[in-house]
C-alpha cells in the first residue's frame, strides 16, 4: 500500500489506533484481541499494522517501515505471524498434514501477496467455509515452539466468527490454546459478526471496536486511485463506507453499473410479470455462481433505497448530491405514500436469506411482492 493510504487509515481510525499505540507502549499487550467492526471497515490491516507494531524494532507510535522486521511484515512473511483464515473442507482428512491441496497452496500464496500489496484486499479462496479444524491443530503444534528470533508472536484469524460454523470443532480446539496461552503470544480475531463467536472465547478477549470508513476517507482514497471527479462522490456514497465495495465499483465499468442498478430499480418498483422473472432467473443463477457478488448488488440496493427514504424525511445523504438523486425523485413522486424503511428491512431480509437455505426463486419472486405492497400504501 502507498505511504498515503496507510496515513489515510490511521487517520481516519485515530482513537483505536491510539488505544492500540498506547498498549504497545506500555508493554502489557494482552493475549487476546477481537477486533470487530463492518464490513469493509480495515479491521484486517489495522490488525496486521498492529502486528507489525508489536514487533517493530524502533517502538514509535507507528511502525517504522524501515527496520527489517517491518520489511518483513510488509511482505506478510514474517516469522513471528500467523494468519488463519477460511479454507475449503479437504478431501483428504486422512492425512492430517496435507489437508490444503496444492492448487489452493498457490492460490492462497497469491491472495497472501496481494493481501501485502493492499491490505484492504480480502483475500477469497474458492468454496472456503470453515475455519478447519487442522488449521488449529497445526498451530497448536508450532506455537508453543521456541521462537529463534525475538519480538511477540502474533495469530491473526480473518473472519473469525466462522470458528463456530457446523459443530464448533474448531472454536473449542482454539478455546483450548486460549485457556493457557503460550508466553510472548498475542491472539486477535477479526470480525465483522462478533455476536456469532462462542460466548467463552468472546469472554478472553479485549474487544477493539472498529467504526466504519467516513465519506472523507473513502473520497481521499478514491483520489489516490485517480478516479474521475463526477465519480468520486456517487462511488462514496454507494459504498458507504465500506472500502470493498468501493473497490469493486472502481474495478469495473461504473457507468454500466449504475446502468444496471437503474434498471434493477425499475424492475422493483414496476409490476411487469416478464422483468420480475428476469430478476428472479437472474438473481438465483448469481447465488449459486457467485454469492459474493449477490450480497455486493443487494448491498448497493439497500444503500439507494435508504438515501431514498432520507430524502422522504428531508435528511441529508451524500447520494442526495449525485445524479442518482434525479431518479429518487422519480420513485418518490410516484409513490408518495411508499414505506421506503419497509422496503429497505425487506432488501436486508433478501440478501441474508441464502445464508438460510431458503428456496431462493420462491423467496425473490415474494420479495418483489412485498416491496410493491410497500411501494402502494
Amino acid at each position: 500500500m502507498a505511504d498515503q493510504e496507510i496515513k489515510n487509515l490511521y487517520f481516519s481510525h485515530a482513537k483505536v489506533w491510539s488505544l492500540l499505540s498506547k498498549i504497545n507502549k506500555s508493554k502489557k499487550i494482552g493475549s487476546t484481541y477481537l477486533f470487530s467492526g463492518p464490513q469493509g471497515s480495515g479491521k484486517e490491516a489495522i490488525s496486521i499494522k498492529f502486528a507489525q507494531l508489536i514487533n517493530c524494532e524502533q517502538q514509535l507510535e507507528y511502525p517504522c517501515d524501515s527496520c527489517a522486521s517491518c520489511k518483513r511484515f510488509s511482505r506478510l512473511q514474517h516469522e513471528n505471524l500467523n494468519i488463519i483464515l477460511p479454507l475449503p473442507t479437504p478431501n483428504n482428512s486422512k492425512n492430517p498434514k496435507k489437508f490444503i491441496d496444492k492448487k489452493i497452496t498457490e492460490i492462497l500464496s497469491n491472495e497472501i501477496s496481494f493481501k501485502a500489496k493492499d491490505l484492504f484486499h480480502k483475500i477469497k479462496i474458492p468454496r472456503a467455509n470453515r475455519i478447519l479444524i487442522q488449521s488449529i491443530r497445526n498451530l497448536r503444534s508450532n506455537i508453543y515452539l521456541k521462537s529463534l528470533t525475538s519480538g511477540r508472536k502474533i495469530v491473526i484469524f480473518f473472519d473469525a466468527h466462522i470458528l463456530s460454523r457446523g459443530q464448533g470443532e474448531s472454536a473449542n480446539s482454539l478455546l483450548k490454546l486460549l485457556e493457557e496461552p503460550p508466553n510472548r503470544t498475542t491472539f486477535i480475531l477479526v470480525t465483522d459478526k462478533p455476536n456469532s463467536l462462542f460466548s467463552t472465547i468472546r469472554s478472553r478477549c479485549l474487544e477493539v471496536k472498529i467504526q466504519k470508513f467516513d465519506q472523507k476517507f473513502i473520497i481521499k482514497w478514491l483520489k489516490l486511485k485517480n478516479i474521475k471527479e463526477s465519480h468520486l462522490l456517487l462511488i462514496a456514497g454507494l459504498s458507504d463506507g465500506n472500502i470493498h465495495h468501493a473497490e469493486f465499483l472502481i474495478s469495473q465499468s461504473f457507468e454500466k453499473f449504475l446502468s444496471l442498478l437503474g434498471e434493477t430499480i425499475n424492475i422493483i418498483t414496476n409490476k411487469n410479470s416478464e422483468e420480475w422473472r428476469t430478476f428472479v432467473l437472474h438473481y438465483s443463477k448469481m447465488i449459486t455462481q457467485d454469492i459474493e457478488l449477490f450480497y455486493f448488488h443487494f448491498s448497493i440496493l439497500k444503500i439507494w433505497f435508504q438515501s431514498l427514504n432520507r430524502l422522504k424525511m428531508n435528511l441529508v445523504h451524500l447520494l442526495h448530491e449525485t445524479a442518482l438523486k434525479k431518479g429518487m425523485d422519480n420513485v418518490y413522486k410516484k409513490f408518495p405514500n411508499a414505506d421506503f424503511f419497509e422496503i429497505v428491512f425487506e432488501i436486508e431480509r433478501t440478501r441474508v436469506a441464502p445464508m438460510s437455505q431458503i428456496y431462493m426463486p420462491l423467496e425473490l419472486t415474494n420479495f418483489l411482492i412485498r416491496v410493491k405492497k410497500h411501494l402502494e400504501k
